[in-house]
């Protein structure tokens, strides 16, 4: 029988394949994508969606995403002040400051990926000058697509909530594929960077829960 010091080596292992697992199948994935189908749906949604008031109303809604970055790093940097001044946190910002932190995290994430692929972007660098290429180590203007940062933190948020979340699983799902699924029509980002991106936050949003779980602070 397994004793209780290998019980969570054997269940650590089995994750960590999971991961790999993962990994594989969200590299395969990309690959496809960067081959067959990132260019044809840029094209359509230039041709198809660009002009109309969806992309419009699309556009607003994604420019406001910035707003909920704002607000974690406020709510972080406030708690940290909280605990400054000699005060304790309520029980309730516990999950918060996962939240807060995972999608800091992913925004770090961000910045040190696309600075490493250099990926150019849908818009305009592709849909208008035709230009659809990767400049390792060169990532800047037009060249700044690959993650999407907008997967990696909405995932990443939604990784820490998952596990108190009960009946509304399926709606914070289906949130999150509006919403990425408004990053691509709109053109902000290639499929492939979104599925990348997704990977990403759910590894980091996965990584922030363990690491502030009990076992994990328990350090004696």
């Amino acid at each position: 029988m397994m004793n209780a010091v290998q019980a969570p080596i054997a269940l650590s292992s089995r994750s960590l394949r999971s991961w790999l697992l993962a990994f594989a199948v969200c590299a395969i994935t990309v690959l496809l994508c960067i081959a067959w189908l990132d260019r044809p749906l840029a094209g359509y949604f230039e041709s198809h969606v660009r002009h109309s008031g969806l992309w419009l109303w699309l556009v607003r809604a994604l420019t406001a995403t910035a707003v909920v970055v704002l607000l974690g790093q406020l709510f972080l940097l406030g708690c940290g002040l909280w605990r400054a001044s000699g005060h304790r946190l309520a029980p309730w910002t516990g999950r918060m400051l996962m939240c807060s932190l995972a999608l800091m995290c992913g925004l770090a994430a961000e910045v040190i990926f696309k600075t490493i692929f250099g990926r150019s972007s849908p818009d305009p660098a592709f849909v208008q000058g035709r230009i659809y290429e990767f400049l390792l180590l060169h990532g800047g203007p037009h060249h700044w697509s690959f993650p999407s940062g907008t997967a990696i933190g909405a995932t990443a948020v939604l990784a820490v909530l998952w596990p108190s979340l009960r009946r509304g699983r399926a709606f914070a799902i289906l949130a999150l594929i509006v919403l990425l699924a408004a990053v691509v029509v709109t053109n902000y980002h290639w499929l492939s960077d979104v599925i990348a991106g997704v990977f990403l936050g759910s590894l980091i949003g996965h990584v922030t829960v363990l690491l502030f779980s009990p076992a994990s602070l328990n350090t004696h």
